[in-house]
């Protein structure tokens, strides 16, 4: 046997903390049965495993080519979620083909304990909440993208202004409970995986066309093929609209991902991205008399454009030293360039000639006053991480250990410059402030998953986190119109502690959980929302999560998952608005997060043996999220909603007919500390009413020809409803898109050259 471990440690860059929850259950398969209940994680489709067993972990590479070396958070296999030492939710490739989504949204929405927020038709930027907590550009969860973070500066700046296309996407992993000890830095809130589409065995191609209302259209071309042990899969989108609110945009993405042996026991996985996104995005959204008269009223700012560019490559390598010891290596980069132009207004008069003024001037905060000049905030990014991880099986007499061992040193920079521009349309301008951040992480993580017997495991884990920020202000406001030259350094440093436990007792069938372990987040660099937005900083953020939950499948069609959990945070930063200063991040000190989330799927098909799948599946999150102590004690968090509700039924012939529908249901939310019910004149404060959400699509499959043809409504009610009235005003969401596709597959037969 062919051992390859310093050429791996040389060469790979080692493995990303997140396979450490479910390495040892192996890659998930391409793609689950086709009668699968929706949400089940492929639960019930093998014979039942013990807790501390792990038949797959020394399948050499060249017997596992079917599973894609990638990072996983949860896994596919029967037991996967049995080894997770907390909450779970896998998202399968089969769920999103059914729903046929638009956006990422539309799936996150199917995970208990997640509120997402869309923040306009391109569906490029989600805000994203877990159980209760601040989701301004989902900053207190860590996403990823296989294994990957995708946010601008990992620890300075969290920010999620780059969402993947749905379309690259074959499934989601969501982790809440203790086992995000081992991601870092944001282990706030949870972690997201985006799973990308994998390589191909075999001779592949695709093409998918689909058009319809507000201009809609998209264009996507796949193929992947292997030559000579080599997989590979390319994929490029084009996507372009008008936009619901008069915001057009346009998308650009390309991926490619090559996979090949490096040994006879090693396996390496290369990645390249390109993203360009193209929007007119506003922050200003309607007050409250536009909202009355015309609540679908396009955008106020039309002169308002967001140009967002991004490159990335990754790099995975696993290396299986023998049958109870592997070395996964990880190494990653990517540039995000970000260029936002935005027409400045004022909320009152101040005599100064104006561009155009809209809304109702003689009502205080009732009318905008737009500028002739603009803020241009053109900023870039660079981050680059290598994350090993070595995972070693032992025994200590009958107790069966696995211990996954692991670091990342992770590198960020970013490079600020804000202009103001002589005209509402201006890139150019003159130069208001300019400043460069840069950050050099070290973590560093143990967990040993003990196995005490067949139906108990207790995982226990400790995280290190160390991050040294540096900033340099080159440029600044000194004055009212006074912009200077100036050189202003200033270093600081800070550390983290993360411990974490996890127990999980029965079998595979029918097990309970439980868990704690401590949420931390450094203190970062953010933005006050407003044209001027100029960078300001807030304090770290921890917390003490607790939860205990079961899971449940005890037969192959039915799956059931429910958990309680209580959070408190010591500090946790919060964005509220007011009618005087609009909307700002600001630490908000002791709060608490208590509740329940359940989810269940239930395969009807199955259950009587009917040729054709049905599907049910039904989500449900009660989440009170409120102040302790402090001039708000007792007050809910801003958009916090108490209840929230998701369900869908999917349906499939062997006709190649199916389809699906899937309602949503979001109750009411404040959007201000103070819980203010009464809506002011500009908008921003208020209460935020329920609103529920209908979407459904049908297909037709024609195998013969590989043509699949598609009609998909969004938010059919047409029941517009206040999405947010943050940062500055009214925004709407629940306009109904119709849109109809065509897909074309086609995949060369395993005898076909033989």
């Amino acid at each position: 046997m062919r051992r390859s471990l310093a050429a791996s440690i040389a060469v790979a860059l080692a493995s990303s903390p997140l396979a450490a929850q479910a390495q040892a259950q192996g890659p998930a398969p391409a793609a689950p049965a086709p009668s699968a209940p929706a949400g089940a994680s492929a639960a019930g489709q093998a014979a039942e495993p013990s807790a501390g067993s792990d038949p797959s972990s020394a399948a050499p590479a060249a017997q596992r080519r079917d599973e894609p070396l990638e990072v996983r958070v949860i896994g596919d296999r029967a037991d996967s979620l049995q080894k997770v030492p907390g909450s779970g939710t896998v998202i399968t490739r089969q769920e999103m083909q059914r729903a046929d989504p638009y956006n990422m949204s539309e799936m996150l929405r199917r995970v208990p304990g997640v509120q997402v927020r869309e923040e306009f038709g391109g569906g490029q930027r989600l805000d994203i909440s877990v159980r209760g907590l601040e989701s301004g550009r989902s900053r207190r969860v860590l996403v990823l993208e296989d294994g990957v973070p995708i946010a601008l500066n990992p620890y300075a700046e969290p920010d999620l202004y780059y969402s993947p296309p749905v379309e690259r996407m074959r499934g989601i992993e969501v982790v809440k409970g203790s086992g995000s000890i081992l991601f870092g830095p944001q282990t706030i809130g949870g972690v997201i995986n985006f799973l990308t589409r994998a390589p191909e065995e075999r001779q592949h191609a695709a093409v998918d066309f689909e058009g319809g209302t507000f201009g809609y259209m998209r264009g996507l071309a796949v193929y992947g093929d292997s030559w000579k042990g080599v997989r590979y899969v390319t994929q490029a989108l084009y996507r372009r609209g008008d936009g619901l609110r008069d915001q057009a945009f346009e998308q650009t993405d390309v991926f490619s991902k090559v996979a090949f042996d490096t040994s006879d026991h090693g396996e390496a996985t290369i990645k390249l991205g390109f993203h360009d996104d193209s929007a007119d995005s506003d922050d200003v959204g309607l007050t409250r008399q536009m909202w009355k008269d015309t609540p679908g009223r396009g955008t106020l700012a039309p002169y308002d454009k967001l140009h967002l560019r991004r490159y990335d490559v990754s790099f995975i390598h696993e290396e299986r030293i023998d049958r109870d010891v592997k070395l996964r290596t990880l190494a990653y980069a990517y540039d995000t360039n970000r260029i936002w132009r935005r027409q400045n207004y004022d909320r009152t008069p101040n005599g100064a000639g104006y561009e155009r003024i809209v809304g109702d001037p003689t009502t205080p905060f009732g009318a905008i006053y737009f500028k002739n000049d603009d803020t241009v905030l053109d900023r870039d990014y660079q981050v680059a991480g290598i994350e090993p991880r070595l995972e070693a099986r032992t025994h200590t007499g009958p107790i069966g250990h696995t211990f996954d061992v692991g670091a990342r040193l992770l590198s960020e920079t970013a490079h600020y410059q804000q202009r103001t521009g002589t005209s509402a349309t201006s890139y150019s301008g003159s130069l208001d402030a300019e400043e460069k951040h840069r950050t050099l992480a070290f973590a560093g993580y143990l967990q040993d998953r003990i196995a005490f017997r067949d139906d108990l495991l207790v995982t226990p884990g400790v995280r290190f986190e160390h991050a040294e920020f540096h900033r340099v202000v080159l440029r600044q406001n000194q004055g009212p119109g006074i912009t200077n030259d100036v050189d202003i350094e200033g270093d600081t440093s800070v550390n983290g502690v993360i411990p974490g436990i996890g127990m999980i007792y029965g079998t595979r069938r029918a097990h309970v959980f439980g868990g704690l372990h401590v949420g931390w987040a450094p203190p970062r660099v953010v933005s006050t929302i407003s044209p001027k937005g100029t960078p300001s900083q807030v304090s770290g953020e921890q917390s003490i999560n607790y939860e205990v939950g079961t899971r449940l499948t005890p037969t192959k069609w039915l799956h059931a998952e429910t958990t309680a959990f209580l959070s408190d945070f010591q500090n946790q930063v919060v964005l509220s608005t007011a009618q005087e200063g609009g909307a700002t991040e600001t630490d908000a000190g002791n709060t608490r997060h208590v509740g329940v989330e359940a989810g269940t799927t239930l395969g009807v098909g199955r259950l009587f043996a009917w040729p054709t799948a049905v599907d049910v599946g039904a989500r449900y999150t009660f989440a009170r999220a409120f102040f302790v102590g402090g001039p708000y004690d007792g007050h809910l968090l801003p958009y916090a909603p108490l209840h929230s509700f998701n369900a869908n039924l999917d349906v499939e012939h062997p006709s190649g007919l199916g389809g699906q529908v899937a309602y949503a249901h979001v109750s009411s939310q404040f959007s201000d500390s103070l819980n203010t019910v009464a809506e002011d004149a500009s908008g921003r404060v208020g209460l935020i009413a329920p609103h529920d959400i209908v979407d459904a699509t049908a297909h037709w499959r024609q195998r013969s020809t590989g043509l699949t043809f598609r009609l998909t409504v969004k938010n059919a009610l047409n029941d517009l409803y206040v999405i947010a009235r943050r940062p500055e005003g009214i925004f709407a969401s629940g306009f109904r898109q119709v849109m109809f596709g065509v897909r074309w597959d086609w995949e060369k037969s395993r005898d076909e050259g033989k």
